[in-house]
């Protein structure tokens, strides 16, 4: 699919405002001049930052009535040089999108050609990505429905987590005074589709699950960069950011390039997931949901570097209304979906790593916590079974990280680790016909325990 970028001369603008001369011009030369307007005045004035972006929203989006109360008081509260030097970095980067993107549009993700697909962009695209998405200028693709792919859900009034957005906002201005990314940094995106996978019932692997008990959540995890982990995020099927400090936000914020998948893979299909090369984290944060908390901003200089996997799981666990009133998540196909969806993952951070990077010897590291959402219940050991087989499919090592608080959880897990399962052994398990009448969690927990 074709995305076009808000630069397109192609786009005609009404523009309301009255900021050109010309009767009919091009959005692209209305954005230009809204911006120019703004840029060298920001220094006098940091609130022109926020009218600018309401303008852009009537102008684009015939949108009058978007919120900016929060930003504004993030910026009246926090102004300092350095938040104006971010701020102009910030439109000068938005401001060079024609120049780094001479089509004004971008080929989004996957493409038909192939089980494994990528495309790679300069951090000077990637900055003035950011700078588009955080002034609200970019469409929402047609192959997504949730909204559009911009960063303007933080700035309205009373957000969903405060701390959280406030925190987002933080990172992303620290991120622009320092400049941005470089011209030299390299940012890929990788598509991998499950279509070749190999039949599990023929795999005799153990798979390389390490257990780690942590007492609360935190991001980026202690791991050396010298081969940099795979982060398996709990994504949404549209990735996209959002108020609300979930575990896909909270990565998208901290490494702020992965912000800019909700442009390059819009929607990912059914059988693929989402893979990207190391990137830098500029922040730390500790937390999850409403204890999300920003850690720290870390300097360009010391940042860690983290590989990121977008694979969406199934949303929500269900009961059957009628019937047999079995959990609704485990019905035909819906393990077995799973399942293809973490080998598209697993194998994309194979290719990732060998193909793309060409670290041909490095061992391929998955950081995982209790993926999912809440499919099966929330049930844990039916996550861990589903991550088993995938992992002894590709070959790779899953470390996956549960909290102290969820002793039950933990014990259950160690069993099923203990028990040294072959993938074709687990395959036949969550596989068999009988598990589908399992009514409750703890039913399922044991079937997967005990068979």
């Amino acid at each position: 699919m074709i995305y076009q970028l808000p630069t397109n001369p192609s786009i005609a603008s009404s523009d309301p405002l009255g900021i050109c001369d010309d009767e009919c011009p091009s959005q692209a030369l209305v954005l230009q001049q809204l911006i120019e307007n703004v840029v060298n005045d920001l220094p006098a004035d940091l609130l022109l930052l926020p009218t600018l972006i309401e303008d852009i929203a009537y102008t684009v989006h015939a949108n009058g009535r978007l919120d900016t109360s929060c930003l504004r008081h993030f910026l009246y509260t926090n102004k300092s040089d350095g938040t104006v030097d971010a701020a102009q970095n910030l439109l000068k980067a938005a401001l060079s999108l024609p120049q780094l993107f001479p089509t004004n549009t971008i080929a989004t993700l996957p493409f038909p050609s192939s089980a494994a697909t990528y495309a790679s962009y300069t951090g000077f695209q990637i900055n003035s990505l950011l700078a588009h998405q955080f002034l609200g200028t970019l469409q929402q693709p047609p192959s997504n429905n949730w909204g559009l792919p911009c960063f303007t859900s933080w700035f309205a009034a009373n957000p969903a987590h405060t701390q959280a957005v406030n925190g987002y906002i933080r990172t992303l201005l620290h991120h622009f005074t320092n400049g941005g990314y470089e011209k030299s940094d390299s940012f890929t995106f990788l598509t991998q589709r499950a279509d070749l996978m190999p039949d599990p019932s023929q795999c005799d692997s153990i798979p390389r699950i390490q257990l780690c008990v942590v007492y609360e959540e935190f991001e980026p995890s202690s791991t050396p960069n010298d081969p940099s982990p795979f982060v398996l995020v709990a994504a949404h099927a549209q990735p996209g950011p959002g108020p609300t400090a979930t575990h896909e936000e909270r990565l998208q914020a901290a490494s702020p390039a992965l912000s800019t998948s909700a442009i390059f893979t819009p929607s990912i299909p059914l059988d693929c997931a989402v893979i990207t090369s190391a990137f830098p984290v500029n922040a730390s944060w500790k937390g999850h949901n409403r204890t999300a908390r920003l850690d720290q901003l870390h300097p360009p200089d010391a940042r860690p570097l983290r590989h990121y996997i977008l694979a969406d799981a199934l949303a929500l666990d269900e009961v059957e209304e009628e019937g047999s009133g079995a959990l609704k998540d485990i019905q035909s196909g819906r393990i077995e979906r799973e399942i293809r969806k973490l080998y598209a993952a697993f194998k994309g951070a194979i290719v990732m790593q060998e193909e793309v990077e060409r670290q041909l010897n490095a061992p391929c590291v998955i950081e995982a916590a209790a993926w999912g959402c809440q499919a099966f219940g929330g049930n844990v050991v039916a996550k861990v079974a589903c991550m088993m087989i995938a992992a002894g499919l590709t070959g790779v090592e899953v470390r996956l990280t549960l909290l102290e608080n969820r002793a039950q959880e933990i014990d259950a897990v160690k069993q099923i680790l203990a028990q040294n399962r072959t993938v074709s052994t687990l395959w036949s398990i969550v596989t068999n016909p009988k598990i589908r009448v399992c009514k409750s969690t703890a039913e399922l927990k044991d079937f997967i325990i005990l068979s």
